[in-house]
């Protein structure tokens, strides 16, 4: 018989709001099934293609979504934080799973079996209603972000995110070409190639594992150009 953790979910519930707000009307008879798992950063994969007896509810830490192409090249397409949940859509079918999920940094979670997670669902309105509205927020941002990858070049998506990730009084981003090309879904070549133009114009400073914004302003003139 497994470990029972209902005590020390019980004082996550107490001292979360945001994981109260979607387990405070869990069924007992779930409660006392689900399992708290916490992996070093980078000792948590759930694998594209591979199907899971298992979803999950982020408490703490970061994981970061991706999918890859039948040729190898990987594409981020989120990081899931606190109250995200992770494999609900592939519970309901047994189906593979749609993307990779791994640990970026250590992680804490809450871990749900197949048969538990679709009788909850069963008996919860309000993770119903939760799973509605987190659904609608992940949808609208997907559209958003298919919509700026369609009309917007490569080098003002490019300047956006350094623009958005560079508030920092010092300008610094911790990312790299190969991160930034995950994220924005093209060859690192391709990314390599607006970083050094940005360079080259003494707007940014590149490091091995981070970037400097140089001058803001001419980095915003460049998003516009």
């Amino acid at each position: 018989m497994g470990r029972n953790y209902v005590k020390e979910i019980s004082e996550i519930l107490e001292k979360d709001p945001i994981i109260y707000n979607i387990m405070k009307q869990c069924p007992y008879e779930i409660l006392r099934n689900i399992s708290i798992r916490e992996f070093r950063a980078g000792s948590f994969t759930l694998n594209q293609g591979e199907i899971h007896d298992f979803m999950y509810i982020v408490l703490e830490g970061e994981l970061g979504i991706s999918v890859e192409s039948e040729h190898g090249k990987k594409y981020y397409l989120n990081t899931y934080r606190k109250g995200n949940y992770i494999g609900e859509l592939e519970m309901f079918g047994s189906f593979p799973y749609i993307s990779t999920v791994e640990a970026r940094t250590d992680v804490k979670l809450f871990e749900i079996a197949r048969e538990d997670f679709v009788r909850w669902v069963q008996l919860d309105r309000n993770l119903n209603d939760y799973f509605i509205r987190t659904l609608c927020d992940s949808t609208y941002k997907l559209c958003s972000n298919m919509g700026a990858n369609t009309l917007y070049t490569l080098k003002s998506r490019i300047c956006r995110f350094l623009l958005d990730h560079g508030d920092r009084p010092e300008g610094r981003i911790s990312v790299n070409s190969e991160t930034l090309s995950e994220h924005m879904a093209v060859t690192q070549r391709s990314v390599n190639r607006i970083l050094k133009q940005l360079k080259e114009k003494e707007i940014i400073e590149i490091n091995k594992s981070y970037i400097v914004i140089k001058d803001h302003q001419k980095l915003q003139e460049e998003e516009r150009d």
